[in-house]
């Protein structure tokens, strides 16, 4: 087995980016076809698996003189809503270089949710868990940057290391500074001292790392403020019924064949979730609140 040391990864670690340029020019033709798609089901999830405010991702589109793809995006759905195709967008990042796109931000803030990513409130592990991102403070900077200017931000500290007392003193903090909601998921799986040293990550996928089964585990209460919690009123679980995707056209090739909605929806009971949604807009989103 090969190990590489913290200072090789932090070397090696960005020398290969994909950025695809062509992703607005793909909204800018699909999202019409959606106009009608129920509006519960219009929400999309920008940086969910990567991050464009990245600095070399920006360095790259300046020196080569490409197009700001995320600015094209957002001037995509931004469009697509004045016209009546309403979607909401939630934005995950740690950068606090999503501020170079605040002024559109605060044209888009009835449809936008920025969640910004925590896995502890301790620097200091902070430095040692995610060395590669923004320091808690400038994340914090952050929440207070955008919230000044009327944009809904959330605290996702999923997963979070630590317990009780400091995920909560991370949910206040952030509050403090104006975030709007909070979500979290403890992260139960391996104890910090099995994990800090890691430097290979054949170590994750041949299980070289003990698991907490036969251990005393740390359970940390979920802590969630307008995140999907279920709304109740006088201890009751509201529902409604809307259409969802029936089950069986999860097959794509079924899914395509049928064009109207309703053959491919039904309607369902839901529970009514809080997301935040009326702190944004005044959109009918179904069970979503």
């Amino acid at each position: 087995m090969i190990h590489v040391s913290k200072e090789q990864q932090r070397n090696t670690f960005f020398n290969h980016i994909d950025i695809s340029l062509d992703k607005a020019i793909y909204l800018r033709d699909e999202l019409p076809k959606y106009m009608n798609l129920p509006q519960h089901l219009k929400r999309v999830q920008i940086n969910e698996t990567s991050d464009y405010y990245l600095p070399q991702v920006l360095k790259e589109i300046k020196e080569k003189k490409k197009p700001d793809v995320m600015l094209e995006i957002l001037n995509v759905f931004k469009q697509e809503w004045d016209k009546g195709n309403k979607w909401m967008l939630h934005i995950l990042t740690k950068s606090p270089l999503v501020l170079r796109h605040l002024d559109k931000l605060k044209e888009m803030k009835e449809m936008v949710q920025v969640e910004i990513s925590f896995a502890t409130e301790d620097e200091a592990i902070s430095r040692e868990l995610e060395f590669f991102t923004p320091t808690i403070k400038k994340r914090m900077d952050l929440v207070k940057a955008l919230s000044k200017e009327g944009i809904f931000v959330r605290i996702m500290a999923m997963p979070f290391y630590g317990d009780e007392k400091s995920l909560d003193a991370l949910k206040d903090e952030a509050f403090k500074r104006g975030a709007k909601a909070f979500k979290n998921k403890g992260l139960n799986y391996f104890k910090w001292e099995d994990l800090k040293n890691v430097t290979d990550y054949e170590d994750f996928i041949k299980s070289h790392i003990p698991d907490n089964l036969g251990r005393k585990d740390i359970k940390v209460e979920t802590r969630i403020v307008k995140s999907g919690e279920t709304v109740k009123i006088k201890g009751d679980i509201q529902k409604k019924t809307v259409l969802m995707p029936k089950e069986d056209f999860a097959d794509s090739q079924k899914w395509a064949a049928a064009t109207k909605i309703g053959v491919r929806f039904e309607g369902c009971p839901m529970e009514v979730i809080d997301c935040g949604y009326r702190d944004c807009n005044s959109v009918d989103w179904g069970y979503i609140v």
